[in-house]
């Protein structure tokens, strides 16, 4: 791997090394660094405060030319640490390490291969789980249950982030997406995007960073192999607790400081979003925070003497709880203050064409023009309003706005929307494929679905003239995981700037081919400049990544329950019980309860499914199919 790397132009690499009173941990740290096999990369010792034996033993590695030193005149925290020896660098790209890690010898050039092999613009966040190594012993129960529960948290990130697809970019990821311990990034980009909040002292500042970062566009790219060790010799107990709390009030300087309203920080408003009963526990928890910190200290005692793995989930969820909400409440932030930043949820429809299915498959597709006329009537009389795509940029979106959104752009949107359209004061976002403007529906032909006209650019512009908008769907409808690197950019920012020259307007959104997308993918979006992109999961939006928002599936199959539950909901009448149950299951405190909710889920979804042997209904005159 390293010799394939020499015949290469060898990007530089400068390892970030933060201390500060460690003297002994610093020297093993730097052992082991310089006998890397990677060459190309220089040390830099940034010291957080005054600290003679630091200096000491600066002073002993003075001939080593690959470690520079820097020194703080004052502690100033980690963040500001890493802050000094990002700009104090010279190397290409910058890995940050603590003084009190084990670098495997190919550690740096993992590093550097990953950064090395990537194309020109691809802006990558590199990252990597660490061992641990207890240094101390384990003195507690609890801190021996927390040592496993933290390595299987560690496999389970692992999984989560080798998957491929979807997943990797949902809400799951970015509540993980973290930056710091042994991650790597261009050295322009880390400083780019503002580098560490030095806010953070206490706890949170990665996570803050990591997702940051991505949200920016940056792609984590996660190396599987475990080259780096921790030495670690914390209480875990009470670090856990400081943690919980400093992330209680850290959640409010995010939210109410800085507008970060994303997957991490949504637990601050979760008594004013989700489930009712959910939304009852966690207020419950707001006003009785002091008494679960109580309850915990006593679990705590009693979980230690009796070793008890029930008590042991009653300390976490306790004192989790807990410490977070009197952090929350340290900061002196009120319920009306939350329930203003947290806004409403919203809701997005996706549909394809306005013509009667002729087949199985074309009926997961298409919508014949007389149903969507009975939806779009009930949709009118229940006080809904279609949303514009500035509206949905809003911070908060009035009650009630829902954005209609139309994939590929089918020719019968001319003269079946429209129309209706104008008489009910209605407008949507409508996706078009780039390269088939004016021609047919080639891509979903692959697919088992007859061959169709899609829109003219006369057509198009006189929808435009009514405040219907549009938004690129790719140059040919590719799947984007599938194509090359340069394929890839082609198809999200060539789209853009030809419909935009075309248009006369911005083109801000993008609509995923099949729903395919994953960081890689999404990353292109965000550097193509798009605000909002739009996959094809269902459910509702709130403080989610703006560059994959779901949306709510319209096509044959939907009875007008369903559609009015994917207005409130995102999912259709049985997919919100389904979902329900779904989040039954993971949360339930007890696994007898988590799996009598996995088993109704599962029946349910079964019994659905054998339901839906029906045959379609015939077609109306009026539903007859576009030519």
């Amino acid at each position: 791997m390293t010799e394939d790397l020499e015949h290469q132009h060898r990007l530089n690499c400068s390892v970030i090394v933060t201390t500060w009173r460690r003297p002994v941990l610093l020297r093993a740290t730097l052992a082991a660094l310089l006998r890397q096999c990677y060459t190309d990369f220089e040390i830099v010792v940034v010291c957080d405060g005054p600290d003679a034996d630091v200096s000491n033993l600066a002073r002993q590695f003075q001939d080593e030319s690959r470690v520079r030193w820097c020194f703080h005149s004052v502690n100033r925290g980690l963040p500001a640490a890493r802050n000094t020896g990002a700009r104090e660098a010279k190397g290409d790209v910058v890995l940050f390490l603590d003084d009190d890690v084990i670098a495997d010898p190919d550690l740096v050039s993992m590093h550097m291969r990953h950064h090395q092999q990537a194309q020109s613009g691809r802006r990558l966040a590199v990252t990597s789980l660490v061992a641990e190594d207890r240094q101390t012993q384990l003195s507690t129960y609890l801190d021996e249950r927390l040592h496993n529960h933290w390595k299987t948290v560690l496999e389970s990130t692992s999984e989560i982030l080798s998957a491929a697809g979807p997943d990797p970019i949902g809400d799951q990821f970015q509540s993980m997406a973290c930056f710091g311990l042994n991650c790597s990034i261009r050295r322009d980009v880390f400083l780019a995007h503002g580098g560490f909040n030095e806010h953070f002292r206490a706890s949170d500042e990665e996570s803050e960073l990591g997702i940051r970062l991505y949200l920016g566009g940056v792609e984590f790219i996660f190396e599987p192999r475990v080259l780096l060790t921790h030495k670690n010799a914390k209480n875990l107990t009470q670090y856990f607790r400081s943690c919980w709390k400093a992330s209680g009030s850290l959640d409010v300087y995010r939210v109410l400081e800085l507008g970060q309203k994303n997957a991490q920080t949504r637990r601050l408003v979760s008594m004013f979003h989700g489930y009712r009963a959910d939304r009852l526990v966690a207020r419950m928890q707001w006003h009785f925070s002091s008494a679960l910190c109580n309850a915990s200290q006593w679990a705590e005692r009693a979980a230690n003497r009796s070793r008890s793995p029930k008590l042991f989930g009653i300390w976490g969820r306790t004192a989790r709880a807990g410490e977070y909400w009197t952090g929350v409440k340290a900061s002196s932030c009120t319920l009306n203050q939350l329930k203003s930043a947290a806004g409403s949820s919203r809701c997005a429809l996706m549909l394809h064409s306005l013509s009667a299915p002729m087949s199985r498959e074309e009926a997961t597709y298409y919508l014949s023009p007389r149903r969507f006329k009975q939806m779009m009537r009930w949709f009118v009389t229940a006080g809904y309003k279609a949303a514009t795509l500035s509206q949905w940029l809003e911070d908060n979106l009035p009650e009630k706005r829902i954005l209609i959104t139309f994939d590929d752009g089918y020719d019968d949107l001319y003269d079946r929307f429209l129309p209706l359209a104008i008489e009910h004061n209605l407008t949507a976002v409508i996706f078009l494929v780039a390269d088939h403007i004016g021609g047919s529906n080639i891509f979903d032909q692959k697919t088992g679905l007859r061959a169709r006209k899609l829109l003219t650019w006369s057509q198009i512009r006189e929808m435009q003239k009514y405040g219907i908008e549009f938004g690129s769907h790719t140059l040919s409808h590719p799947n984007l995981p599938d194509v090359s690197d340069e394929q890839l950019r082609r198809e999200v920012r060539d789209s853009k700037h030809r419909l935009e020259d075309a248009l006369g307007a911005e083109v801000t959104s993008f609509a995923y081919p099949y729903g395919g997308v994953d960081r890689r993918v999404r990353s292109a979006v965000a550097e193509a400049g798009y605000k909002l992109a739009f996959t094809t999961l269902p459910g509702v939006n709130w403080w989610n990544d703006p560059l994959t928002q779901r949306r709510a599936d319209v096509n044959e199959n939907t009875t007008l329950l369903d559609f009015a539950f994917q207005l409130r909901t995102g999912y259709g009448f049985t997919q919100t019980f389904s979902e329900r149950l779904r989040s039954l299951e993971r949360d339930l405190p007890t696994s007898l309860l988590r799996a009598a909710a996995g088993a109704l889920r599962r029946f349910g979804h079964h019994a659905v499914h054998l339901g839906r042997g029906r045959k379609q209904p015939a077609a109306t005159p009026e539903d007859a199919p576009a030519e």
